[in-house]
């Protein structure tokens, strides 16, 4: 999302963006694709060859290393922008981009570099037990699945890519969406002066196009363990007085199902997944928004997008989510995996129809000001600019 986001903002100032991914049926059509390669499936892979050969492409992919050394001599890029290349495409792209002297810009998503199973997060809870680069104890813990063979597999990947110091020697600058996610990269050995922070944008309305307030309170997102959508329904069963709204889709799905008929939990409700206008329906047609998460977040756009229509959150106190909401300002914070918190937080503003508003129209303005795409492509584009102008010294 992110990604196409900033492509399209990127294209709106005439700059010319090619694509580099996998094949998917989902993927929106470019004139690039011929260069993309096989997307590969990293589970619920019955033959062993075929296993061994996901792990190779790991490490190092030949088809990704060729395939982009022909799209840098077709298309010549400027800069490389990366997002989220492990597994998939692997690093073996990197040395392919140093080859050609372009400057790469990798943005931080997640935590792959510093941990093997990229979350920090292990069984419906927070986990550091690879802390000091004890990379081994993903193994020992299976943190990947919770299985032995995946996880194996990303012990050896982390130990063979620091190894070869393959980001660390070919990336010119990460981008952290967060101050808390440099810190950690920098609490676990990455460089801080190679490490910038720029917070996420989103697209923003000119105007609020309401400010009505409706009758329930809207979770959107991905239905995961990490993002404590359990808590929410142990919440829930303290308030049954308020409606709550879940919209998205993903693996957490039928345990919710399961709980929520087996404890008879009535004001929850279950939308699926939306896109589009039924989205921003639900968005502007909800009180307040709720995000639970109880793993390390980011940035998370889900915050950005829904203050963007003038709704306030209600958040875990956790990760990077702290630096986009204020308590009592624009929106509230309550107790990391904490449902009697996040039940007593609710109770406590529900009925302030007035206090919503108030949080939600800050909300709004906050994200106008620190998360506005023109701000965003100014910056990004000087931060290409100066790397350019470094490679062209260098030369």
């Amino acid at each position: 999302m992110h990604m196409f986001s900033l492509a399209n903002i990127l294209k709106s100032h005439k700059q010319e963006v090619a694509f580099f991914s996998t094949i998917n049926n989902k993927n929106e059509s470019t004139e690039f694709s011929k260069y993309f390669i096989p997307y590969i499936e990293m589970r619920d892979q019955k033959n062993w060859w075929n296993k061994f050969k996901t792990f190779c492409h790991l490490l190092y992919s030949t088809s990704a290393a060729k395939k982009i050394d022909e799209l840098i001599k077709a298309f010549q890029p400027d800069v490389a922008h990366l997002h989220n290349i492990y597994g998939h495409l692997s690093p073996s792209i990197l040395p392919i981009l140093k080859k050609h002297n372009i400057p790469i810009i990798l943005t931080l998503h997640d935590y792959k570099l510093i941990t093997p199973n990229y979350t920090f997060f292990d069984r419906g809870q927070i986990c550091e037990c690879t802390k000091t680069k004890k990379y081994y104890n993903c193994l020992f813990h299976k943190c990947v699945f919770n299985e032995f063979i995946p996880s194996l597999g990303a012990t050896i990947e982390m130990y063979f890519h620091k190894f070869l110091k393959i980001y660390e020697k070919n990336i010119d600058l990460f981008i952290a969406p967060s101050q808390f996610m440099k810190n950690k990269m920098v609490e676990y050995g990455q460089d801080e002066n190679k490490i910038i922070v720029l917070p996420n944008f989103t697209e923003l309305p000119n105007e609020l196009l309401n400010t009505k307030l409706g009758d329930y309170l809207l979770y959107v997102g991905r239905l995961a363990q990490e993002k404590g959508l359990l808590v929410l329904l142990e919440a829930a069963k303290l308030i049954p007085d308020v409606k709550i709204k879940i919209v998205g889709a993903g693996p957490l799905e039928p345990e919710m199902q399961n709980k929520i008929k087996k404890e008879n939990i009535k004001n929850i409700t279950l939308v699926g997944y939306k896109t589009g206008n039924e989205l921003k329906n639900e968005i502007l047609n909800s009180r307040a928004c709720v995000l639970p998460s109880i793993w390390y977040e980011n940035y998370p756009l889900s915050i950005l997008e829904t203050a963007s229509y003038g709704k306030m959150t209600l958040a875990s106190r956790v990760g990077g989510i702290p630096e986009i909401i204020k308590d009592g300002e624009n929106g509230l914070l309550f107790n990391n995996n904490d449902p009697k918190d996040l039940a007593k937080k609710v109770q406590k503003i529900w009925q302030d129809e007035e206090k919503i508003k108030q949080m939600g129209l800050t909300a709004y303005k906050y994200v106008k000001e620190i998360n506005n795409p023109e701000k965003y492509y100014q910056t990004i584009i000087k931060i290409y600019q100066a790397l350019i102008d470094k490679k062209a010294k260098k030369d």
